[in-house]
């Protein structure tokens, strides 16, 4: 190899670790120096029919991500966890990165409490578009726990069913509409959030998804709850 390849070569390794460096560096810093949670021993009721939005096979981990998507507006995000069982809980404002081109962004989580202990599905991550003070309904960003980052097939929704029987109906511009089944979380307190709704996202190819969220109980059903959810970018979408 002569001289010049031995530059190209540096160069090109210099810039993709550069590149590498910077796509694992993209923080989401906290907006502001105090960071709202607690720890009760009261069990804590969210209020809120839809928990969180998480990548389907997260682990448990203290890290917290949000997956970026080339169709979401603003530059604050609203970061809402609350764990299964409703004792801990938390609500924070994060500024997103100027610029980045990450497939996920950390957030500077700084709880006080070590989150991995939390198993995989009892801790639920709700990150919307916006300041927490703003109004609570914007578009919703596919979170995720520990560092692994790979861009998910499919999502879970954690939702308080209320004691009914719940279901997810999907619509895109590009798929047809589907409803699909939720299941019963049935193992422990059940406080902040008892089903999961399982949506597949692998196939949809806009930037943002629909999912409205039906819930039955006695034959009767209860007032929807419907969200936008933005999709990660995905090589050829």
């Amino acid at each position: 190899m002569d001289y010049r390849a031995i530059v190209l070569a540096i160069s090109f390794f210099g810039v993709f670790f550069s590149q590498a460096s910077s796509a694992q560096d993209a923080l989401a810093e906290l907006k502001g120096d105090d960071f709202q949670e607690r720890l009760t021993e009261e069990a804590s009721v969210s209020g809120r029919v839809v928990a969180g939005v998480l990548s389907s096979g997260t682990m448990a981990a203290h890290a917290l991500s949000l997956f970026s998507s080339p169709a979401r507006e603003g530059e604050d995000v609203c970061v809402r966890v609350i764990s299964r069982d409703g004792l801990y809980w938390s609500e924070n404002t994060f500024r997103w990165p100027a610029v980045s081109e990450a497939d996920a962004v950390r957030l500077q989580y700084k709880s006080r409490y070590d989150l991995s202990r939390y198993a995989e599905t009892d801790l639920s991550v709700l990150g919307y578009e916006g300041d927490c003070s703003e109004a609570q309904s914007g578009p919703v960003l596919i979170a995720a726990r520990g560092n692994n980052h790979k861009l998910p097939d499919s999502l879970d929704i954690f939702v308080n069913s209320g004691r009914s029987d719940t279901f997810a109906v999907i619509t895109s511009p590009d798929i047809e509409a589907r409803t699909l089944a939720c299941r019963l979380i049935r193992e422990g307190r059940r406080t902040g959030y008892d089903t999961i709704c399982t949506v597949p996202i692998a196939d949809s190819a806009t930037g943002s998804l629909t999912v409205r969220i039906m819930r039955r109980r006695f034959d009767r059903m209860m007032p929807p709850t419907e969200l936008v959810v933005r999709l990660p970018q995905r090589s050829g979408r």
